[in-house]
């Protein structure tokens, strides 16, 4: 753990928020899952599933056969923890552990600011994801044809930095890409970098240990939201974890009815039911981890009750 990391989670804890405050941040919260499932572009994709176990047994899972959904087509399986394929040899001080994120194009693991540090993109679904220059200069990683080049990022906001990109693709005809942005907009020096990552899998932060037969990531933010579905895209249908502050004392901020207590993890829980956008009822739960990490889980109705406390048991959070 960096001093940065420590200072940031062993520090002096904030001020405690008002129950105002925590309700007003679960709307927002709630609303921001809603933004980062429209923002998705809908592009054909290779779907990267949750991994799923060559048996329950082989991990010490069972899924017992009454937790079937109430249409009878939705059964829960045991996964294995969802993966980045790619691990640095060395990181440069300062930059401190990666934030990993998945879309429909690409997953990709960020160290440091994304105006000056370090991104690895990997699993892009269409070749020309990049749009490389015509005027790229051509090197090689590994032995791979590679292409580097300059171009801007941005972090949302009008800030702006200078960035190298090498990109290549390698004898699977996997497309990886190493962008040093700020500080690391240094080509040679991205290459070095590039040519130096192992292909030794990286464990995200945010994980299920059970989930729906079947269903595979349809987006992971920040390491602080995952997204599932059946279909591999964020839909109506999908079901959804997200980190929050705080358990509340009600689900009013998700507009949730029938609420009632549960226990997850040995600590008290809320489930209820929120109507979603398309009309039809989910489940909406707050809950805590074994470790203590607050989220919200939202589930579809297919799901049922036991269900959707099965896999909010199996909700792991491991930064």
């Amino acid at each position: 753990m960096t001093d940065h990391k420590t200072i940031d989670r062993l520090g002096p804890a904030p001020i405690p928020l008002s129950e105002t405050s925590l309700s007003a941040a679960r709307a927002r919260l709630d609303s921001a899952i809603t933004q980062a499932h429209s923002s998705v572009q809908r592009r054909p994709r290779r779907r990267l599933p949750l991994l799923a176990a060559a048996a329950a047994a082989a991990v010490g899972l069972a899924v017992a056969p009454a937790l079937v959904g109430s249409d009878n087509s939705i059964a829960l399986a045991a996964v294995d923890p969802m993966t980045f394929p790619w691990t640095p040899s060395a990181v440069p001080a300062g930059l401190g552990e990666p934030v990993f994120e998945k879309d429909s194009n690409f997953i990709a693991a960020r160290y440091g600011d994304q105006l000056n540090g370090i991104s690895i993109t990997t699993d892009v679904a269409e070749e020309d994801f990049w749009t490389i220059p015509a005027g790229a200069r051509s090197t090689d990683v590994d032995g791979d044809e590679a292409k580097v080049y300059e171009r801007t990022v941005y972090n949302g906001s009008p800030e702006s930095a200078n960035a190298v990109t090498v990109v290549w693709k390698d004898d699977a005809n996997d497309w990886t890409a190493v962008t040093g942005s700020g500080q690391y907009a240094d080509g040679d020096r991205m290459v070095t970098f590039a040519e130096a990552l192992r292909d030794q899998p990286q464990r995200v932060d945010l994980s299920l240990s059970v989930a729906p037969a079947g269903w595979t990531v349809a987006a992971y933010k920040e390491d602080r939201i995952l997204t599932l579905s059946e279909s591999g895209e964020p839909d109506d249908n999908d079901l959804t974890v997200a980190l929050t502050d705080h358990v509340g004392t009600n689900l009013s901020a998700y507009g949730a009815e029938d609420e009632s207590a549960v226990t997850i993890n040995g600590r008290p829980a809320l489930l209820g039911r929120q109507a979603s956008d398309a009309g039809d009822s989910r489940w909406i739960l707050e809950a805590n981890t074994a470790s203590g990490q607050a989220f919200a889980l939202q589930a579809p109705d297919g799901l049922t009750r036991d269900q959707v406390i099965a896999v909010a048991e199996g909700v792991t959070y491991e930064p």
